[in-house]
Order: structure tokens, then C-alpha cells, then sequence
């Protein structure tokens, strides 16, 4: 299969090769599948309803509440939004009732407000919900998403061949360049490979093809999905993070926040561990439901530059004493050309508090002049260190405590 595969790059030379510019830092927005999922049934449960009313709805409010400011800019429809059977010249064609206006009045009302739109797809015949998919009108789609005005396109993998799986995204993602129009490509490709395929995903292939992709299971809202999500990423680190950099990058999955599933305490871990990920962070919630700590840690700029920095490092983990995994992620700014900045997130997802102590020096740290520590959820400066001195402290059951350290 590999063989196919890199016959099939050969053949095609550089068109075959994601080079769109895109995703340079990792995504940050709103997707709907998490917390809607397929809610079609609009009259039964008007409050929770994919439709427009909905996407402009999150669109205002990142525009009005400062989530647009802080980096939050893509509004992304997830499947079940389109009609049931294609139109007589074979295009998609939204739901009339649910979005009667049509996606590209969506795009231009997001657009207007500086958004960016996403939307969704499936290589298949029909999308995981059984939505008309895109197998056999790579063409036609990718021509709609671009005039309709999409800026990221999710591509899922249900109900197919490894096989197919291993081409159909290489093609998809040519279409898609082949329109002029900047789409940011988010695959599903390695999930499909690796779990309902069984095999072993080529991630060189996928990330020279891709601008993101999903390596795990649908996140859902309840922390032990949080909790599975964020022990995979750990175990499967030597594998993914080679191929983590800015315009590709390995996706964990939605952001849960508002959904009323966490603890302020799972929340803390939840994002902290996307961040040190440098994951896309894309929240699927209802936006009125966010609480107001929950708005705080979204919006907390000291935590969104780590997540968005420039040099796109995925975080480290390391097993320290009592369960606690130490996450290290290196980042700007730098003193001089080699002290780079260093974020250290202490996880604990145990039920029980835990005492760990760590020493900067042992995790690449190489400021001779020392570091300054500040607390990131806290927002605060600790005190100096350096290489050799030793941080000792308390990680509550279930949370995480961010340290920047910044060099001397």
C-alpha cells in the first residue's frame, strides 16, 4: 500500500505536495460537531439546532465578546448541513430550512465581521451521518467550497478502503489548491489508518498533504474522553511530533469549555494540555453557556501565546514522581539566538493531589544567567531560579500548573 501511495506522489511530482501558506500557527475557533452534532430536528429542540441562526449567532459573538481579539477566528460547520441528495448539475446544496440563505451568504456575513468560515466533507459516497460525501465530485466541491467563500475544509474518512483512503486525500487536496482559493485542509486521514484500518499511518505522506489531521477518536463532552485524549498524545508522542510544525499539525480534537461537562479544575487541563500541544484549539459549545471562568481561560493571553507561538513546538511529556506528567515546550521570546523561553505544565489526572519536585536543568534548559518563573493561571511572578535549583509543589487532583520560564 505504501508502494501506491508513493507511486502516486511520484506521478504527480510537486502538485501532490500541500504548499498553501495556511495554518502557520495552529487554528483557533468554533466547530459544531462536539456539542450539536447532527441536531437536524430543529422544531423538536429549537435550542439546540444546526442552523444558521446558530452560526451567525457564534460568529456575533466572537466578534462582540473578545474571542476574535485573542485569536479565535474560524466558524466551522461539521456534517449535517447539507440537503439529502445533490442538485441536477451534481452540487451540494445546503438545507433550505435550516440554512435558507445559503453558505455563501454565511461566508460573507463571518467575513464581514473579520472571520474566517469553515466548513465539512467526506471522501466517501455519503458523509458519516449519511449526508451526499464528495467521492467521485472532488471537482465540482472543491469548486463550490471556494465560491461559496470557505477558508477551511474538514475532510472526514468513513466508509472506505485503506486503499482509496491513501490516494482520495492526495487528490482532494489538489482540487482544492487547483481553485486559487486558500483553504486550510484538515484531515481525518491517519485516524481512519490507524483504527479502523488497523495499520500504521505514513505520516510523512500525511503531512506533506495536509495542514492538520486527526490522530485519535471523536471527542465528546465528559472528562474521561478529555482524559483517554490526553494520555494517547502522550504515548504516542515519538510517533506524532516530528511531523507537528507551523502549517501542519497533529489535532486532538474540539475543545469541550461551555459544555458543562468539566470542572473548572478538568478545564485548567484541558486547555493547558492543547496548548503545550500546540493543538488547534477549536472550542464546540454552545457560546451562551460559558461560564465566566471558562471565558477567562480562553481568553488569557499569556496562555494563547504559548499555544500560538511562531515556532510551533509540540510540548514534551516527561513521567515525574506520583503520576505527574510534565509537559516542557520551548518557545519565543529568546535571549540571544539559543535561550529560548520554556513552558512547563504539570499534569495530574489522578483523583489525588500529588507532590513532585523538578530541576530546569534536567529538561534542556541551558541559560546560564538563570530563568524568572510566572505562573500562568495565576498570572503572577514566582521568584528566579537557575539550572540547578529545584521547584517543588502541590498539583491538586485532576489540574495542571502552568510555569513559563522566561531566561535571564
Amino acid at each position: 500500500m505504501l508502494t501506491l501511495v508513493f507511486m502516486f506522489v511520484f506521478m504527480f511530482g510537486e502538485v501532490a505536495v500541500l504548499d498553501n501558506g495556511l495554518a502557520l500557527r495552529p487554528p483557533m475557533g468554533w466547530m459544531s460537531w462536539g456539542y450539536y452534532m447532527c441536531s437536524v430536528d430543529c422544531d423538536s429542540n429549537p435550542n439546540k439546532c444546526l442552523n444558521e441562526k446558530l452560526i451567525l449567532s457564534v460568529a456575533d459573538t466572537f466578534y462582540n465578546d473578545g474571542y476574535l481579539d485573542a485569536g479565535y477566528e474560524y466558524i466551522i460547520i461539521d456534517d449535517c448541513w447539507a440537503e439529502k441528495e445533490r442538485d441536477k448539475l451534481g452540487r451540494l446544496v445546503p438545507d433550505h430550512k435550516r440554512f435558507p440563505h445559503g453558505m455563501k451568504y454565511i461566508a460573507d456575513y463571518i467575513h464581514s465581521r473579520g472571520l474566517k468560515f469553515g466548513m465539512y466533507t467526506n471522501v466517501a459516497e455519503v458523509t458519516c451521518m449519511r449526508y451526499p460525501g464528495s467521492k467521485d465530485h472532488f471537482y465540482i466541491d472543491s469548486k463550490s467550497f471556494a465560491e461559496w467563500g470557505v477558508d477551511y475544509i474538514k475532510v472526514d474518512g468513513c466508509f472506505v478502503g485503506e486503499e482509496f483512503l491513501n490516494t482520495a486525500y492526495i487528490k482532494f487536496g489538489q482540487h482544492l489548491n487547483a481553485t486559487g482559493r486558500p483553504i486550510v485542509y484538515s484531515c481525518s486521514w491517519p485516524y481512519y489508518i490507524e483504527f479502523i484500518h488497523k495499520k500504521t499511518p505514513n505520516y510523512d505522506v500525511v503531512s506533506h498533504n495536509c495542514n492538520m489531521w486527526r490522530n485519535f477518536h471523536d471527542v465528546v463532552t465528559s472528562w474521561p474522553a478529555i482524559r483517554t485524549i490526553i494520555t494517547h498524545y502522550k504515548e504516542s508522542y515519538d510517533q506524532v511530533s516530528p511531523y507537528h510544525a507551523p502549517g501542519q499539525w497533529n489535532d486532538p480534537d474540539m475543545l469541550i469549555l461551555g459544555t458543562g461537562s468539566l470542572t473548572d479544575n478538568q478545564s485548567r487541563v484541558h486547555i493547558a494540555v492543547y496548548v503545550m500541544l500546540a493543538a488547534p484549539l477549536l472550542l464546540s459549545c454552545d457560546m451562551k453557556k460559558i461560564t465566566d471562568y471558562e471565558k477567562q481561560l480562553l481568553l488569557n493571553l499569556d496562555l494563547i501565546a504559548i499555544a500560538q507561538d511562531s515556532l510551533g513546538v509540540m510540548g514534551k511529556p516527561y513521567e515525574l514522581q506520583n503520576s505527574v506528567t510534565l509537559w516542557v515546550k520551548p518557545h519565543l521570546p529568546r535571549k540571544g539566538d539559543k535561550y529560548h523561553s520554556v513552558s512547563f505544565a504539570l499534569v495530574n489526572l489522578q483523583s489525588e493531589s500529588s507532590s513532585v519536585s523538578l530541576t530546569p536543568g534536567s529538561y534542556s534548559l541551558n541559560s546560564t544567567d538563570g530563568y524568572t518563573v510566572m505562573d500562568i493561571f495565576q498570572r503572577k511572578f514566582i521568584r528566579n531560579v537557575t539550572l540547578r535549583d529545584s521547584i517543588s509543589v502541590e498539583v491538586p487532583a485532576e489540574d495542571v500548573i502552568i510555569y513559563t520560564l522566561f531566561p535571564l
